[in-house]
């Protein structure tokens, strides 16, 4: 029985001392900007955004852009990098998104030579370049007022900003994780009863 505790606190998610957006997006062509928070203590240490090695192996692959204690603001070519120590956050902003900056890279802190580092995942989605409404994609009303065209390119799902999180993540993600426990709750009263 010591097993369940155990899983369902390694299945936990936001355990870890770096924290992000699971999922972001963003037009091809615009910005896009990401925040992630750290803890107390870890101020002065390095900020990374890095494209990560393997997803078992937690580390990068390489830096695309990383901070110093001397400098909390880095850029890089169309990526730059800004620490808030005071707030214990720090910003990733990707200019010009192309379709190369899509999938998945990670945000964190870099503790020292002989620790693992401290990150978090976050999934990058570049959409084609954002409409800029004209004049077609809006019908009159009878009070002679306008409205958005059902017929204009973007539809009422899609993302209305150049940035966001996927916000249903975290209740799917608690959904599973309930959907396992509860799956690993019946084998162990189906194996002790059977005893």
């Amino acid at each position: 029985m010591q097993l369940l505790p155990l899983l369902a606190w390694a299945l936990l998610p936001g355990c870890g001392a770096v924290t992000g957006p699971c999922t972001v997006w963003g037009y091809l062509g615009d910005s896009l900007s990401v925040t992630c928070t750290y803890r107390r203590g870890w101020e002065k240490l390095p900020k990374f955004w890095c494209i990560p090695m393997t997803e078992i192996v937690y580390t990068c692959a390489w830096d695309i852009v990383i901070t110093s204690e001397s400098q909390p603001e880095v850029v890089q070519g169309r990526f730059s990098i800004r620490d808030n120590r005071a707030h214990r956050t720090f910003t990733v902003t990707v200019d010009g998104l192309s379709k190369e900056d899509e999938g998945t890279f990670r945000c964190g802190v870099r503790t020292g030579a002989f620790s693992f580092d401290e990150s978090a995942d976050v999934k990058v989605i570049v959409l084609p370049a954002a409409v800029t409404p004209t004049s077609q994609d809006w019908e009159q009303t009878a009070g002679g007022g306008f409205t958005p065209s059902v017929t204009g390119t973007r539809g009422p799902d899609a993302p209305q900003g150049t940035r966001g999180t996927f916000r249903y993540f975290p209740v799917l993600a608690g959904l599973q994780l309930l959907a396992l426990l509860a799956m690993i709750a019946a084998v162990l009263w189906v194996s002790v009863r059977g005893r």
